[in-house]
């Protein structure tokens, strides 16, 4: 045994280390490992799209669906829609009732942790509280999601907002302050890459000269102000935050009534807002998060 652990130690030796060609695996001529493995993780990542994505189809609008609208909607046959809503109902992310589904209590968990947890979110909370307070205006913070803006927390001074966008709801990726102070800080190319998709989607979308333009009337002036944009009789003055490498994270904006911010110097709420969003930023550095 002690001599052929030694002859099996001086072929090793004498082949560098290398497996012997005759004794490797067989491989297919022209395909790499790699090559073989993308169809099944591409098929993969299609399935796990369309399962999350089952969650998108519930709104205000359709708080509840049955198996044969997510099929439909999903484009999916009724048995894979079936074992979408049994996975999902498995971690709490769906319930069924009776012949209804709708979403489940896990999303509640889930938003209760990113208040929490969200980086972006803690940093943001005590300097949007201090310009709240500071000058009785509702301040959100907004991030940019897909080709929609979501607001992610408030600071409220009005008890009952009547907002017809607030936290939780899509914006319009080129409506609003809150969207337009983002989206104007965005690299170049990721701009260009989105205008491209939003012309592809909508007919009436700005050219890119027009759009790339005001992206970078914004950049200089450091913030946006629109008015009735998203809420009737509301204006917002926003400001982009920034994580490091100043890549653009989220926006801060002060929203209030058309009368109230009127009473304001322009430039004094827009250099507010842009103090708030600095704070913001170095908070957000400060964490070691972003």
């Amino acid at each position: 045994m002690k001599q052929e652990g030694g002859r099996e130690a001086r072929r090793e030796e004498s082949t560098g280390g290398r497996v012997p060609a005759h004794a490797r695996a067989p491989r297919v001529s022209g395909v790499t490992d790699r090559q073989l493995d993308a169809p099944s993780r591409g098929a993969a990542e299609s399935s796990l799209s369309r399962l999350l994505g089952t969650l998108g189809l519930f709104s205000t609008d359709s708080p509840s669906l049955t198996v044969e609208e997510i099929a439909s909607r999903l484009k999916v046959p009724k048995s894979t829609a079936y074992r979408y809503i049994q996975e999902l109902s498995k971690v709490g992310l769906l319930v069924r009732l009776d012949r209804s589904i709708t979403l489940g209590p896990r999303i509640i968990e889930l938003d209760r942790s990113i208040r929490e947890s969200d980086p972006v979110i803690r940093a943001a909370a005590p300097p949007m509280r201090e310009l709240a307070e500071q000058t009785g205006l509702d301040v959100f913070l907004s991030k940019l999601y897909g080709h929609s803006i979501i607001t992610v927390h408030t600071e409220f001074n009005d008890p009952l907002p009547h907002l017809r966008y607030g936290r939780g709801r899509p914006v319009p990726v080129l409506r609003g302050a809150s969207a337009k102070a983002l989206v104007a800080f965005l690299p170049a190319a990721r701009l260009r890459r989105l205008h491209q998709e939003l012309a592809s989607e909508a007919s009436d979308t700005a050219p890119w000269e027009v759009f790339y333009e005001e992206a970078q009337r914004i950049r200089r002036e450091g913030y946006c102000r629109t008015s009735g944009e998203l809420n009737e009789g509301k204006t917002g003055v926003s400001a982009p935050i920034f994580g490091r490498g100043r890549l653009v994270v989220a926006s801060v904006t002060a929203l209030g009534s058309d009368a109230r911010l009127a009473l304001f110097d322009a430039e004094a709420i827009a250099e507010l807002v842009k103090r708030t969003a600095h704070m913001i930023s170095v908070r957000l550095s400060a964490d070691g998060h972003l």
